[in-house]
């Protein structure tokens, strides 16, 4: 999760990269080298439930004015869903590109309720979704 929005950054150049951008994929290739103990660790002694944040900025990108949208999933003290990408079309407001991401983590969140069921994975409340508007 530490390198999700530079991979997202990175991956708009996969096309035609500098070598700007290889030596950002180098930094992130030593960072990753440096941090072999960090990973998704899921504690015993946590309470079970699915927590949800988001967030986007708005006409980031530079280029073409598209926000860039992300959001992550916690079960108890737990990571263990995160995306971060650029929206699909040009958001008019700040409060129409949290609208948009707010969407899709709310399919993303309706997928892992439907997951956790399978799994009979029970939760001891009902999942939260937190956007910062």
């Amino acid at each position: 999760p530490d390198i999700a929005f530079v991979t997202q950054q990175l991956s708009q150049f996969l096309t035609s990269p500098t070598q700007v951008h290889y030596d950002t994929a180098c930094r992130v290739v030593k960072y990753l080298k440096g941090s072999p103990g960090r990973g998704l660790f899921f504690s015993r002694t946590s309470k079970l439930q699915l927590l949800g944040f988001t967030d986007a900025n708005w006409a980031g990108c530079l280029d073409t004015r598209r926000s860039t949208s992300g959001y992550c999933f916690f079960l108890g003290s737990s990571l263990i869903s995160w995306r971060a990408k650029k929206q699909h079309t040009i958001a008019r407001s700040s409060s129409e590109a949290e609208y948009r991401v707010l969407s899709f983590a709310a399919c993303e969140l309706q997928w892992l309720a439907y997951l956790l069921k399978d799994l009979r994975v029970s939760c001891v409340k009902p999942p939260v979704l937190y956007c910062d508007n």
